[in-house]
């Protein structure tokens, strides 16, 4: 792998996108059904930073979530940093208080990103990519963590078809890519120069690192913010409680929790002793 040096900020207006609703109005699950330890399975030579939906790539408060991937010759993780400093956060707190009887929510503490107070399947999925298969890990939102589940497939799906447009990101010169994928068209820029068959969300495929990639409404955009090489842990949690899954049903799941998490969750009205609904409009990232 080619050594790249020192980390890369992306330094240009974005954008704006859409106001299309991307997220519900889910609960977080809480620290406590998280934080049941790590171990590190292996190391990684290249860590990617990356935006997601970002109306101002400048200010980390617009950004739905900031997404890291670990890129390494045996194993490779994608996650969510912003979850990583919140879970800090409260590392932290724990330590200095020991005896406290509770705990001040996540977002008492610290709330990052443009929603930050909130559930969000990209936000709360861990994916690993090992021996030519992804395992996402999908935590649910509060009250429905009993579907807390993981499936594995085969990575980098996508079928692309190269074109000979150039673009600079970060400092890398990329060339564009498209692909039909579960029911949206996609946009992607790869640097051929960083020879990493993978990309941000479960995207990969293409002859270099995939830089940024949004399907054609913008409805989803992931762009690279931050590049370095080095050694970097990769670490698992032991996800306790968790079973395995299909992608399909927990999918189905996740839509259901953004469109409507009252009704999901069978939350009830304490005045009314009824079953409380709030409808979102909401489009999830894969259609099919």
């Amino acid at each position: 792998m080619k050594r790249i040096f020192g980390i890369a900020i992306l330094a240009c207006i974005s954008i704006e996108l859409p106001a299309q609703q991307k997220q519900g109005y889910a609960f977080p699950p809480s620290y406590k059904s998280r934080s049941k330890g790590t171990t590190v399975i292996g190391h990684a030579q290249l860590e990617v930073i990356y935006a997601l939906n970002a109306t101002d790539i400048n200010d980390q408060q617009t950004y739905i979530d900031l997404h890291v991937l670990r890129a390494g010759e045996q194993v490779s993780k994608h996650y969510s940093r912003f979850l990583e400093l919140n879970d800090s956060l409260c590392d932290d707190f724990n330590r200095k208080n020991p005896h406290a009887l509770s705990r001040p929510w996540v977002t008492y503490l610290r709330t990052i990103g443009r929603r930050g107070d909130i559930w969000s399947e990209y936000q709360y999925t861990e994916i690993f990519t090992e021996n030519g298969q992804q395992t996402f890990y999908a935590w649910m939102p509060r009250y429905l963590e009993k579907y807390n589940g993981y499936y594995t497939e085969p990575a980098c799906q996508q079928k692309w078809t190269l074109h000979a447009d150039q673009k600079n990101i970060i400092g890398y010169q990329c060339q564009r890519a498209t692909c039909h994928w579960r029911g949206r068209d996609f946009e992607a820029w790869f640097a051929p120069e960083i020879p990493v068959r993978l990309g941000p969300w479960s995207f990969g495929g293409l002859p270099g690192l995939i830089l940024k990639i949004n399907d054609t409404e913008r409805l989803y955009t992931w762009e690279a913010v931050g590049l370095r090489s080095g050694k970097f842990p990769v670490t698992k949690s032991t996800y306790e409680g968790f079973h395995k899954s299909s992608r399909e049903k927990i999918h189905k799941l996740q839509i259901a929790i953004n469109r409507d998490y009252l009704k999901t969750s069978g939350a009830v009205d304490r005045k009314t002793g009824m079953r409380s609904s709030k409808e979102t409009p909401y489009q999830p990232l894969e259609k099919e």
